[in-house]
């Protein structure tokens, strides 16, 4: 009998242990326990993906959200800003989509550390020359930190904890929720006295356990998602695949207007493309004005479409951004990746579309110009009627093996 009730208490008291761990984890409140390099990769607050510290007291700024619009010789430069004590303590550029090779100028130079141990304020107000031969590049990280600092005085940093804190009242009701279904059960059944001991004992027990696994099972909650980057799936490569080899131009459209979402989506797909020297020199007039689309409909010869479409966009290119000198031109070529990228998107949103072209005829270019009201450095390339199909076609299958030519171009092939 004593070694049966020494049993019961030992499985009692691992129980109360158990709860106790659980009661803990529930509230997901370790904080020095985790190493250094755990919280500062784990424990973001407030704006995860944005701000983070560890548990020494360092202030992580990430701007990779921040700074979308910022761009370098290559595109986004992403940096992580360290702080403690509202001092910058270092900038570590992240990987970007620069050339290695030009944004080793930036990496080799002191560019990064002439904010070291600055005040937020500093820091915005010192001036910092570009590297030379990598102008783009520097300039980008400038600004980039510049609108780090304007996030960092708007969120100063809080003081992490110090220890994990335990969470009394969801462990006491616990307590006193099992105690209390316990001695409801005791007080209905009819036990000898005798045998209430041991009756309570394994009640308690059973109740615990019952309690602890549910609670073990269950979904930590405000549990923070680790944002990480997308990576492409083998599905996600075949429904690209798919678009592309399914596209194919809609002349007929539903009266279904577009939503604005699906508007958002082609015009990010758009702005996605590949642009020479990351120029960027495009233009895009979204057009749901039935007057406007007649207009267009009735003025160029091969968008007669457009009339019966909910939806058009333009598609321009935009001179002040464009590459002066020879490379002007290469704003067709932008604007073209930027014009497939929106037909694509449109195939995989369920949506037609079609590419009715406008420039190089300066004819019609002068047309669209005075239709839209539209400045002289603004060129439009096309016009794209977009809608619900109303039209199924089969898409060209345009496969032709001797179109290609390998190493030179040679009549055997």
């Amino acid at each position: 009998m004593k070694t049966l009730r020494v049993q019961n208490i030992i499985s009692l008291t691992t129980c109360f242990f158990l709860i106790l761990a659980v009661t803990i984890c529930k509230g997901n409140k370790f904080g020095s326990i985790l190493s250094d390099k755990e919280n500062a990769t784990e424990n973001p607050i407030g704006t995860s993906d944005i701000l983070r510290h560890t548990d020494e007291g360092v202030q992580i700024i990430s701007t990779r959200q921040i700074t979308k619009d910022i761009n370098g010789y290559g595109g986004n430069v992403p940096l992580e800003i360290y702080m403690q004590d509202n001092r910058i303590t270092k900038v570590v550029a992240l990987e970007n989509s620069e050339t290695p090779s030009y944004f080793a100028k930036v990496r080799s130079s002191d560019l990064l550390q002439q904010w070291n141990n600055l005040s937020p304020e500093e820091a915005i107000n010192k001036e910092v020359d570009g590297i030379s031969g990598a102008t783009e590049s520097s300039v980008a990280i400038i600004q980039s930190i510049h609108r780090a600092m304007e996030y960092a005085k708007k969120h100063p940093a809080d003081k992490p904890a110090t220890a994990f804190s335990f969470d009394w009242i969801l462990f006491l009701g616990l307590l006193a929720g099992i105690a209390l279904c316990t001695l409801i059960i005791v007080y209905f059944s009819r036990k000898p006295k005798g045998q209430m001991t041991q009756y309570v004992l394994n009640t308690f027990s059973l109740a615990l356990v019952i309690v602890v696994t549910a609670l073990s099972i269950q979904p930590r909650p405000n549990q923070p998602n680790k944002m990480e980057e997308p990576i492409m799936k083998q599905d996600d490569k075949l429904s690209v695949l798919e678009a592309i080899h399914a596209r194919t131009s809609i002349r007929s459209y539903q009266p279904q207007e577009v939503e604005n979402e699906k508007i958002e989506q082609l015009l990010r797909a758009a702005m996605a493309a590949p642009t020479a020297t990351n120029k960027q020199p495009w233009a895009f007039i979204v057009i749901r004005d039935k007057e406007i689309l007649n207009e267009l409909s009735s003025t160029l010869p091969y968008t007669k479409m457009a009339k019966d479409a909910p939806l058009a966009i333009v598609v321009c290119g935009d001179l002040n951004k464009a590459i002066s000198g020879a490379g002007m031109e290469y704003w067709v070529q932008d604007a073209s990746a930027a014009t497939e990228n929106l037909l694509l998107a449109a195939q995989g949103l369920g949506l037609g579309a079609v590419w009715s072209g406008v420039y190089p005829m300066e004819e019609r270019v002068k047309e669209v110009q005075k239709i839209l009201q539209l400045p002289k450095d603004i060129i439009p390339l096309n016009v794209i009627p977009i809608g619900y199909p109303a039209e199924n076609p089969l898409p060209k299958d345009k496969w032709k093996p001797e179109n290609i030519h390998y190493n030179r171009w040679t009549e055997d092939k």
